[in-house]
């Protein structure tokens, strides 16, 4: 019996029937000021309202005598119990120096029955559940034993039979790939692409794998490569003239009748003598790009039917760039000058660019493998 309490006043609680909202609120009251009449009234009356529905629905319970109903009796119990302990600091309650009458009652035989009767209760439908062989039954099963463990930690073969559950109700799925392309793969090819962290795939019931098991699968997620296409080896040459105003030295300075301007001291006034500079710029280009296309297809082993197919494609691209120039190369800017000599480097081979693809594509597949964890049940 949880009970947050604001700044509402306890005759607020009771009058919304928030009984015990109002009980806590009248005992703090209480403590601070036991001769304060409203606040004990308050307090019987939610008091008596509380316990009243409390013994109202035990006694229905009791006379209904359903197996699964002795949680609820334990929480109704439960919930008597600690109520008398909240206002156990403030008793006796007193009304004009009469003591109000109420009786503190031992629950606890009512409480451990209970107890007993629930644990029992989840321990012979759980074990009952288990006999089904039905997954989703033992993740039930397994909901009940942690019930029972709630009540007492060990109990006959809960332990065992909570292992299990845990066991039965787990759903497997089994990440694979299939190659339909015109291409070859190499097994490192494979095992680069299943190399996925299960751990952000996993949950408490649904394990996903990369390689069988003898216990075999419920769920399968295969990547199917259907094209892998190679661009052919491409150079691209571009060339273009680069001129600029450059120093060139130092000059005297002239004024306009062609005389030479001197300083405050009489010496000549040099100024930078400026010229200007060009410079042909061929820059060659190595391209070659790899796509891959396929599709990530969702399917349920039990009954084989396909839950979904998701498109899956990703490009990989292999560039350098080499550059001569033919000049003076001041007129360049320093991005271009800094590609001159670079020397042109051999091709990729196919083998290489699907390869180089194989991240990219994996992080898609591992993409598309979180995003769509809620096929499988």
């Amino acid at each position: 019996m949880l009970v947050m309490l604001s700044c509402v006043s306890s005759k607020k609680y009771y009058n919304r029937g928030q009984y015990d909202a109002a009980i806590y609120k009248a005992v703090k009251k209480i403590k601070t000021n036991p001769e304060n009449i409203k606040e004990v009234i308050i307090l019987e009356k939610a008091y008596q309202q509380a316990n009243l529905i409390d013994n109202d629905r035990i006694s229905f319970l009791r006379k209904e005598g359903r197996p699964d109903s002795w949680d609820e009796l334990l929480r109704h119990y439960s919930n008597l119990k600690s109520r008398q302990e909240v206002i156990r600091p403030v008793l006796p309650l007193k009304k004009k120096g009469v003591e109000v009458p109420i009786t503190l009652i031992n629950y606890d035989n009512e409480i451990i029955e209970a107890k007993k009767r629930a644990a029992e209760f989840y321990y012979v439908h759980a074990k009952k559940l288990l006999e089904t062989n039905d997954r989703f039954k033992a993740r039930d099963a397994y909901s009940e034993l942690s019930k029972v463990k709630n009540y007492f930690p060990v109990y006959q073969d809960s332990d065992e039979l909570m292992k299990q559950a845990y066991e039965k109700g787990q759903s497997r799925v089994y990440v694979t790939m299939e190659n339909n392309t015109i291409y070859k793969l190499s097994v490192n090819y494979y095992e680069e692409m299943l190399a996925i962290p299960m751990g952000s795939l996993n949950s408490t019931w649904i394990k996903y794998y990369t390689t069988k098991l003898a216990e075999g699968f419920h769920y399968e997620a295969k990547l199917n490569l259907k094209i892998i296409d190679i661009s052919p080896e491409k150079l691209l040459q571009k060339e273009s003239i680069h001129e600029k105003d450059v120093q060139d030295g130092t000059e005297v300075l002239l004024d306009a009748n062609n005389n030479t301007v001197k300083d405050s001291l009489g010496n000549p006034i040099r100024v930078p003598r400026m010229v200007k500079v060009s410079c042909k710029y061929i820059e060659v280009t190595q391209q070659k790009a790899a796509h891959t296309e396929g599709v990530v297809e969702y399917k349920d082993l039990g009954s084989s039917q396909v839950l979904k197919m998701i498109p899956i494609a990703s490009d990989y691209f292999f560039e350098n760039i080499t550059a001569t120039a033919i000049g003076d190369l001041r007129a360049l800017p320093d991005d271009k000058k800094k590609l001159i000599g670079r020397p042109p480097v051999p091709f990729p081979n196919d083998m290489e660019m699907i390869a180089g693809s194989s991240s990219i594509l994996k992080k898609v597949f591992h993409d598309i493998l979180i995003d769509n964890k809620y096929h499988f049940k």
